[in-house]
């Protein structure tokens, strides 16, 4: 598909500068900054909110607990996870099917991808700390099937709409769905089959 930009519709044209190759390392790594930037922002509030809600069900107990400490850390660890993840390809198998499946997929996908990463990392803060592996388990959503599938759908659910989203910017392009966001002005996008 082809995203036909502008007041009138017209076709974007190709800056001649840039050359239709490969483009260059700084552009490259400028749009790597700004993916992970992403991807650790939308996590951050996501773990952020995570630790605000426990820290409530906990007060509610009498329990007083700040775990905030470690929200934009394992954002900045989980936006790596998911950017490799995506570079090795894991989703790619869903590309040939309809977008709703391809965005319930990898939500899917990287939902158990961050839970696996995430009871690995407790697990090694264990074993770091001699305890015994069973303990990160145990930790997390409270070592119950019931929890682990709570969490899970919590994961699933909170990573369907930042999918939908990468993937209608990989279809319209993602400076047309940045401009679609948050410009000012009235734009107008018809898609054309290539």
């Amino acid at each position: 598909m082809q995203n036909v930009t502008g007041p009138a519709g017209a076709a974007a044209t190709a800056d001649p500068a840039v050359s239709p190759g490969r483009p260059s390392l700084k552009a490259r790594a400028v749009s790597e900054a700004k993916k992970i930037a992403i991807v650790t922002s939308y996590l951050w509030l996501l773990f952020a909110v995570f630790s605000f809600y426990r820290r409530v069900i906990l007060e509610e107990n009498g329990i007083s607990v700040w775990d905030q400490s470690f929200a934009i850390v394992n954002a900045l660890v989980f936006a790596k996870v998911i950017l490799v993840a995506q570079a090795l390809k894991l989703d790619g198998g869903l590309r040939k099917y309809p977008l709703v499946y391809t965005v319930l997929g990898n939500a899917f996908l990287f939902a158990v991808v961050l839970i696996a990463f995430h009871l690995c990392e407790d697990g090694l803060k264990a074993l770091v700390d001699g305890r015994p592996f069973a303990t990160a388990i145990s930790r997390f959503a409270g070592g119950t099937v019931r929890g682990f599938l709570t969490i899970g759908a919590i994961m699933f659910l909170c990573l369907i709409p930042f999918f939908a989203i990468d993937e209608v910017a990989r279809a319209i392009g993602g400076q047309a769905l940045w401009d679609l966001f948050f410009s000012g002005r009235e734009k107008r996008f018809r898609l054309t089959e290539e």
